[in-house]
């Protein structure tokens, strides 16, 4: 007997077997999927749990239509923005993967049989990151720098919006089988990470930069890899950084980690043989302040200059609203997305740009609180 469960609509739901043929097989869903937020500004949550592979395949089937959108009409767009072809992003997937953990090759795996698209559609969706060129924004205030005893992290990512990738924005609730459950915000169907959050308190930032060629290599692991190992291994600060600082890392990429549970912070610059690590009271350019990292559009950029001047004449009243009104939005950062977090109380406010390309920074700030999502059951 052949049964089809078809989702039109909102779906919340835990385990729900779905039967794939006339046989007795069935595979278990381990997710569920919601919408938070109003019209063009509603944002999918989509949470999986279980072993790599069900966590991919139940994202797969719970997003089945929105991934096939994204692989088969967003990424050749992106492509063509970018100036580059399939073939070039298999090219690099097929480097990158002998650095790719096993664990993540097998979650695109199940991705791919749940949404019914190819493996290799999944992988060349995956490599993007890694040779694309953007910048972005990001900082991490505590102690003295803010009001009360917590710490404000954000993550604004500027990107190109013609491909339309804004269109499908999702917070992407993970609970492995083995390791800490994590929040990634970014796009359905993709299980690596450019921004999130764990429930052990460390949300990670970044942005990308470019220390020149003789310090870049795509033989390595993936940035979005590099921050997942983090989220989904790391329950201190200083796990974290040994994290990145072990990686076998790959293009030029400046990081923020902040620790919610002891209000703390690092920045760090990192490349193939680059890797270091900033306090708040040696970051490499003028503009230091007590408790604050920061860093916006690269090293050597004068946004370094406009952020500082916005935090320090904020300093010690640094809130969530500070990071979404005056940082973000005052500044004009995170034209793809903008994400504010309250790393200490694992809050997150989330932004993304709408589809007439309007970007994030001027829209809504949703807000969602992930302590519940991330109880395991």
């Amino acid at each position: 007997m052949q049964m089809k469960i078809v989702l039109r609509s909102i779906l919340v739901f835990t385990f729900i077997t779905f039967f794939l043929s006339s046989t007795t097989f069935a595979e278990t869903i381990k997710g569920k999927i919601e919408v938070i937020g109003e019209s063009d500004n509603s944002i999918d949550v989509i949470t999986v749990e279980g072993t790599p592979y069900e966590m991919g395949y139940a994202h797969g089937v719970l997003a089945k239509d929105k991934i096939n959108v994204i692989l088969n009409k967003v990424m050749p767009a992106m492509c063509k923005t970018a100036g580059i072809g399939l073939d070039f992003l298999d090219q690099v997937y097929k480097q990158a993967e002998p650095y790719i953990p096993d664990d993540y090759k097998e979650e695109m795996r199940g991705l791919a049989d749940g949404a019914g698209v190819t493996l290799e559609s999944v992988h060349c969706y995956h490599i993007i990151p890694d040779v694309s060129e953007y910048h972005c924004t990001f900082f991490a205030a505590w102690g003295k720098a803010v009001p009360d005893n917590r710490l404000i992290q954000i993550r604004a990512l500027d990107y190109e919006t013609e491909a339309h990738i804004q269109d499908n924005p999702a917070i992407i609730i993970r609970k492995p089988a083995h390791g800490v459950p994590f929040c990634s915000i970014a796009w359905t169907g993709f299980i690596g990470v450019v921004s999130g959050i764990n429930s052990e308190h460390i949300a990670m930032s970044e942005i990308g930069d470019n220390f020149g060629e003789e310090h870049e290599t795509l033989d390595g692991e993936p940035m979005i890899f590099v921050m997942r190992d983090v989220l989904q291994n790391a329950v201190s600060l200083d796990e974290a950084l040994k994290i990145v600082e072990k990686a076998r890392r790959t293009s030029s990429f400046l990081y923020c980690i902040g620790d919610g549970k002891t209000n703390d912070a690092r920045a760090m610059a990192t490349a193939k043989d680059v890797f270091n690590v900033y306090s708040d009271r040696d970051l490499p350019f003028p503009g230091h302040l007590d408790d604050l990292v920061y860093m916006s559009m690269g090293l050597d950029s004068n946004w370094n200059e406009k952020v500082f001047k916005v935090l320090s004449a904020k300093y010690g009243k640094i809130t969530e609203m500070v990071a979404m009104e005056d940082v973000m939005t005052g500044l004009g950062t995170g034209d793809l997305h903008a994400i504010a977090f309250d790393v200490t109380n694992l809050k997150i406010w989330v932004a993304n740009a709408a589809p007439d390309a309007t970007p994030a920074y001027k829209r809504v700030y949703v807000p969602y609180n992930l302590k519940e999502s991330f109880v395991k059951p």
